[in-house]
């Protein structure tokens, strides 16, 4: 996990990329009727802003929840994996039922709309989203982030060596 501000940032602009470019695709194929190139076109049209909106949402509100509820259910003494499973879960469930809500506006459905269709569609961003986070994103984003730290260490090695 990280470790100081910078990773945090790597991290956080990691995971949220995976997640809203798939999560997009997803939502704009289901909203388009299928998966196309019309589909994936206006998914990366809407990847810049839904990727600014969801990293200000998760490193500013859901991710401070996130820390509080983890705080509760995960103690320092458990395994590496159930914080990972933890935070994954919270996460996830926060910013599915945040992001359903925002996927809507940015796609252009009204309130009505967007309130009418949320239990068909927040089941299906949750479940979606838990298992690319588990699966695909949290992997790669913990792999990109022990390299850099693995650098990092080789760096402070090289630097601590006299000759």
């Amino acid at each position: 996990m990280p470790t100081n501000r910078k990773e945090n940032i790597v991290f956080g602009i990691c995971m949220c990329a995976i997640m809203v470019f798939f999560m997009g695709l997803l939502n704009i194929s289901v909203h388009l009727g299928g998966f196309n190139l019309e589909s994936i076109k206006t998914t990366f049209i809407a990847f810049p802003v839904t990727l600014v909106i969801a990293y200000i949402l998760e490193t500013f509100i859901i991710g401070k929840l996130n820390h509080k509820l983890i705080s509760k259910f995960v103690a320092k003494t458990d395994s590496k994996n159930s914080y990972i499973l933890f935070n994954c879960f919270f996460i996830v469930t926060f910013m599915s039922l945040v992001m359903t809500i925002v996927g809507g506006l940015l796609g252009g459905d009204t309130l009505s709309t967007i309130f009418t269709e949320f239990f068909i569609r927040w089941p299906r961003n949750f479940c979606a989203a838990f298992f690319l986070n588990i699966l695909i994103a949290g992997p790669i984003s913990r792999a990109i982030l022990r390299t850099m730290q693995n650098r990092s260490k080789v760096k402070e090695n090289v630097q601590n060596v006299k000759f």
